[in-house]
């Protein structure tokens, strides 16, 4: 699920993003596929579980929010986001793998819209709350912003620590401001 998951299984294993990356392009007033711990560690107050689907909610209502949908539901995810934008013109920011920008379905849904793809220098880990681990995935991450024109924007993960993010935050955010094209 989102700021919760990027993947959800049998098994109720979540991946969280960690709170220096939903900081980095927050704050956030909901997110529609997480938890209710990892909301609360984010300071997301308006959230979707998978009890209370967020596919079923109406996302017009927030100013900003952050996806970072269950990977059996991306398309599904990316579908309410786009059509969320177009209503009302929100601030919605997608964390999905890097292959995802590939797929036909991902263009056939934002062929209308733009993006601004958020790129980092390498991969993001992740961590299980069932395992607390950061661990990075097989596969590179990106996080893209639903808008109307395409931009792209490089950013340096540099050697983040989950637990020091203050000054490592602003020299991030320092860089990603200093690469947008």
């Amino acid at each position: 699920m989102s700021t919760g998951a990027i993947s959800f299984n049998e098994q109720n294993f979540e991946y969280c993003t960690p709170k220096y990356i939903v900081d980095m392009f927050g704050p956030f007033d909901y997110d529609p596929a997480t938890t209710k711990d990892q909301a609360k560690v984010l300071g997301i107050e308006n959230y979707s579980t998978i009890e209370t689907n967020g596919l079923k909610q109406d996302w017009t209502q927030f100013e900003k929010i952050w996806v970072n949908p269950p990977s059996y539901q991306t398309y599904e995810f990316l579908e309410k986001a786009v059509k969320t934008y177009k209503a009302v013109k929100n601030d919605i920011y997608f964390l999905s793998p890097i292959s995802f920008l590939t797929a036909k379905k991902f263009h056939k849904i934002t062929d209308s819209l733009g993006v601004k793809l958020f790129i980092p220098s390498g991969r993001i880990s992740f961590f299980n709350q069932l395992h607390h681990n950061n661990q990075p995935p097989e596969f590179g991450c990106i996080i893209l912003k639903i808008q109307t024109a395409n931009e792209m924007v490089f950013f340096n993960l540099g050697y983040i620590k989950y637990w020091d993010i203050q000054t490592d935050y602003k020299l991030i955010q320092n860089q990603a401001k200093a690469l947008q094209y």
